[in-house]
C-alpha cells in the first residue's frame, strides 16, 4: 500500500510539474498505420493538454532511416514507430526513450481463400515489406516455432515499401503476404473483380501469445527525444496519460465523426474503413514499466533471429525511461 502510494505520488508530482517557459509546439513523426495513428489522434483538441501545448505538427514517415534522420537532427520531439526500430535507434546512440508501447491485432498473414494454418505456407513464396523490420522478425520467429524454416520450407520475397506490396497483392502477384492493417484490407479491396479472394490465414497476436507466453505483442512504440523529455518532464507524463486514455476510448468505440475523419486523413484512407477496422484492432497502450517483460520478449526474439535489427544488443534501462 505504502509503495503504491509513493509511486502514485511520484507520478502525480511529475505530471503536476510546470515546464519552464512558453508551452512548446509538439513535433511528431508517425508511421501511417491505423494502429499507430490512433493513440496520437485528437492531440490538438485535447482539453487536458490545451494549456501545455501551443500546437501539434505531424510528419508522416515511411522508413526507419527517416525516423533516424528526424530524431537525430532534433526536427521532431515524439515518434510513433515499430518497437524494434526504436531499440535499433537507441542502440545507435539516438537519444530517445519510450513513452509507451501499443499492442494491436496489427499484422495479417494473407493467403488464398480455403487455406488453413502454417502448413499452407509450405512450398509458397511469402511477400513481406522491409527485411529485418518488426513484421518480418515476428513472422519468421513464429514460422520457426511452428516447424517451418524460412528459406527452406517456403521462400520470402521482400518488397521496398508497403505500397509496393499492396499493389502486388491487389494485382494477384503476391498470393501469400504479410501486411499490417489497414493496408491489408485496402489491398484486398483493390483486387479486381473475378480474382480469387484472400483470407487472413493466421491471427499473429494470438500465435505470439501461444508461442512465447507473453501477455501482449508490443510491436509499436511511442518514443520521445531525450532532450525534449528533459526540458518538459511534466508534459511527457501528461502525454503518456493521454495516450493510454485515448487508446482505451478508441478501443471501446468512443469515436466521433471528427476523430474518424482525422484518422482517415492521417492514414490516407476513408472514414468508413476507419470505423469498420478500429473495433477489430484490439488496441492497447502500456507504459514502459508494466510492459517491460513483453517488450523484452519481443526484442530478445529479434536479437536472436537478426541481431542487427535491434542494433546488436538489448537496450538498457534508459530506453525504458529509468
Amino acid at each position: 500500500m505504502l509503495l503504491t502510494a509513493m509511486a502514485t505520488g511520484c507520478a502525480a508530482s511529475a505530471a503536476d510539474q510546470d515546464d519552464a517557459g512558453e508551452p512548446p509546439r509538439l513535433r511528431v513523426a508517425a508511421a501511417g498505420s491505423l494502429a499507430l495513428a490512433a493513440p496520437l489522434s485528437g492531440l490538438n483538441d485535447s482539453a487536458a493538454l490545451a494549456d501545455h501545448l501551443s500546437g501539434v505538427e505531424t510528419t508522416p514517415v515511411t522508413t526507419p532511416d527517416e525516423f533516424k534522420s528526424l530524431l537525430t537532427s532534433s526536427r521532431v520531439d515524439l515518434a510513433a514507430l515499430p518497437t524494434i526500430t526504436a531499440a535499433n535507434l537507441y542502440n545507435r546512440e539516438v537519444g530517445i526513450s519510450l513513452v509507451g508501447v501499443v499492442d494491436a491485432d496489427l499484422l495479417k498473414v494473407l493467403a488464398p481463400e480455403g487455406s488453413s494454418g502454417w502448413q499452407a505456407l509450405r512450398g509458397q513464396t511469402v511477400y513481406i515489406p522491409f527485411q529485418g523490420d518488426a513484421g518480418d522478425i515476428t513472422f519468421r520467429s513464429l514460422a520457426t516455432e511452428n516447424g517451418l524454416t524460412p528459406g527452406e520450407d517456403f521462400e520470402i520475397s521482400y518488397t521496398r515499401s508497403i505500397p509496393e506490396l499492396m499493389t502486388a497483392v491487389a494485382t494477384g502477384t503476391a498470393r501469400h503476404a504479410l501486411l499490417p492493417e489497414h493496408f491489408a484490407t485496402l489491398a484486398r479491396q483493390q483486387a479486381p473483380a473475378g480474382q480469387d479472394g484472400l483470407t487472413e490465414l493466421l491471427d499473429v497476436q494470438e500465435e505470439w501469445g501461444r508461442a512465447t507466453g507473453a501477455g501482449s505483442l508490443p510491436q509499436s512504440a511511442i518514443v520521445v527525444r531525450s532532450g525534449f523529455a528533459e526540458e518538459h518532464p511534466g508534459l511527457v507524463e501528461r502525454l503518456r496519460t493521454y495516450f493510454a486514455d485515448n487508446t482505451a476510448g478508441l478501443a471501446d468505440g468512443d469515436v466521433d465523426s471528427a476523430r474518424t475523419e482525422e484518422l482517415a486523413e492521417a492514414t490516407g484512407t476513408d472514414a468508413a474503413l476507419v470505423t469498420r477496422l478500429l473495433p477489430t484492432l484490439n488496441l492497447g497502450f502500456s507504459a514502459p514499466g508494466p510492459a517491460r517483460n513483453d517488450i523484452t520478449t519481443l526484442l530478445t526474439e529479434a536479437a536472436d533471429l537478426a541481431p542487427q535489427s535491434v542494433g546488436g544488443r538489448l537496450p538498457e534501462g534508459q530506453f525504458y525511461g529509468e
